[in-house]
């Protein structure tokens, strides 16, 4: 063969075998790639496979047993087919449900988390539906159902054995219903208070993450300091490439069924998908004990699974007017105060109020300091009418459940969002501000229905305070045409300005002490 032709076969095989080693390196570097970037852009749980087992139990443990292996170890566990044991088990259709509490009052938020606003129900209120309404229109809307259980549906409902002597019996807080259409998702987040969460209708899917990672999960900044919490994830979308710690976490996962029950602890990273037609469900919220008594708790052949309008429950609601879901525990709140007791047993009252209420942030608004400066007053007069300057860890001690919960007020009165005024809170006064400005013409003609129109649209309010807005208003200024719009609006959003908003100061205050002494 001619030296050329030699030449150029070499050539031609180097060349193959540098492609072929060019593909190699191309698709080895590819599936790198993709599996160092495992679930990117990709519900959560997708970055690996579930690596953890959670118990799951065939009968609900005695209330001994619950506190030594699952509640005092902070592990979750499930009970299958405990719910079961409830009459929402078999009764709760859509049906029913209207029949037996159409007119009670639900509270709503929006289904898809990236919605910000509320949903408003059928009596135009926001983040209000009755049962009625929502269960005749929830097919359709982004709204579900998240609301502590209105009283006449307790019936239905039954608190397990589990939960049923010794400390157990007074530290049930509150119970909240859910109820969805079409399936739905959480976010990835840890509740604040230990939960049994029960099923009557549809699945979920639960992958639970153990709080030794919140490390790995990008936890909130404001949540650093609070009992609850959520993750600043994406749980529809992870991207690893903002977030790449989520390759590490590990976790497991848990398919719930129809008439399944679920111990969570409080502090325990869980995120849920809701599935079927109809996904109802209920959550038992109970305290985060420290210690557990077993009083009651040998009369074993009595302890059984109780409608709970049968049980002592903390916070409860009536189906109508405000809720009281979401206070502080009030366990907790003892425990706090008696930290605070100095060598001879006293609790100094005043440096309790400089300590904890006096706030010097510049960001609250003056409204709220002295809402504050005016419940520090009421709570001291509440705790020492004698005018002692102190009160005693004996004194703590020896308080019922019912003055916890007086003093709680106090301290966490109820929130804003519990209440049909919500809107006066949840809407910023300058947006509207801004917009009644925008609705003037150059000859200072208000428009109406351009106001009302836009209320609804861009600040996601209702019609209903839409037009209380107008009316305030008109009466303001008989001839709103001639009307200086910026000396009107004090009086027209006076409801807006005096609003009271959530106040996390004094939880975190609470949390970063207790956290000091070890007794979180």
């Amino acid at each position: 063969m001619p030296m050329a032709s030699c030449y150029a076969e070499v050539l031609k095989e180097k060349m193959l075998t540098g492609l072929l080693i060019h593909c190699f390196l191309s698709i080895n570097w590819s599936f790198g790639l993709n599996e160092h970037l495992r679930g990117h852009l990709k519900p959560f749980g997708n970055h690996r496979e579930p690596e953890i087992v959670t118990d799951e139990l065939l009968f609900v443990p005695d209330p001994t047993q619950f506190w030594e292996q699952y509640v005092s170890k902070n592990r979750p566990v499930v009970f299958r087919e405990a719910a079961k044991h409830s009459r929402a088990f078999e009764l709760w259709t859509e049906e029913y449900l209207i029949e037996q509490y159409g007119n009670l009052t639900l509270r709503l938020e929006s289904r898809s988390e990236s919605n910000h606003r509320l949903p408003t129900g059928g009596d135009g209120i926001l983040g209000r539906d009755s049962v009625r309404h929502f269960l005749q229109n929830y097919q359709n809307v982004d709204a579900y159902v998240i609301s502590q259980i209105p009283q006449p549906m307790e019936r239905d409902i039954a608190i397990p054995p589990c939960l049923r002597c010794g400390s157990f019996v007074d530290s049930i807080q509150e119970v909240h219903l859910f109820l969805s259409a079409l399936g739905g998702q959480t976010k990835l987040h840890q509740d604040p208070y230990n939960n049994i969460h029960c099923i009557f209708n549809g699945t979920k899917d639960w992958l639970l993450v153990h709080p030794d990672q919140t490390h790995l999960i990008y936890m909130s900044d404001e949540s650093e300091f609070e009992w609850g919490g959520y993750s600043e994830i994406n749980a529809d979308s992870v991207d690893l490439e903002i977030f790449p710690r989520i390759k590490e976490v590990q976790f497991s996962k848990v398919t719930m069924n129809k008439g399944d029950c679920i111990f969570m602890p409080g502090g325990y990273w869980h995120q849920v998908r809701s599935w079927g037609y109809m996904n109802s469900a209920v959550a038992i919220w109970f305290s985060q004990l420290k210690q557990f008594s077993q009083e009651g708790c040998d009369k074993q052949d009595q302890i059984a699974f109780t409608p709970m309008n049968q049980v002592p429950i903390l916070w409860r609601y009536s189906g109508h007017g405000s809720l009281s879901q979401g206070h502080m525990d009030v366990h907790i709140l003892r425990r706090f105060l008696l930290t605070l007791a100095d060598g001879e047993g006293k609790i100094r009252l005043d440096n309790f109020v400089d300590q904890f209420f006096n706030s010097e942030s510049d960001n609250k608004r003056e409204i709220m300091k002295l809402d504050e400066q005016k419940r520090a007053k009421a709570l001291v007069a509440y705790l020492d009418p004698d005018d002692k300057g102190f009160i005693t860890k004996e004194y703590l001690q020896n308080l019922s459940i019912d003055q916890l919960k007086d003093i709680l007020l106090f301290i966490d009165p109820n929130d804003v969002s519990n209440t049909e005024e919500l809107e006066y809170s949840h809407i910023e006064a300058l947006d509207i501000e801004r917009l009644l400005v925008e609705c003037y013409d150059s000859q200072g003609i208000f428009d109406e229905e351009k106001f009302i129109s836009h209320y609804m649209e861009d600040l996601g309010g209702t019609h209903k305070k839409a037009w209380e807005i107008v009316e305030n208003l008109r009466a303001a200024n008989k001839d709103v045409s001639l009307a200086d719009p910026a000396s009107l609006i004090p009086q027209v959003l006076h409801k807006f300005y005096s609003s009271r908003v959530h106040d996390p100061t004094f939880e975190r205050k609470m949390y970063q002490h207790l956290h000091q002494h070890d007794e979180l």
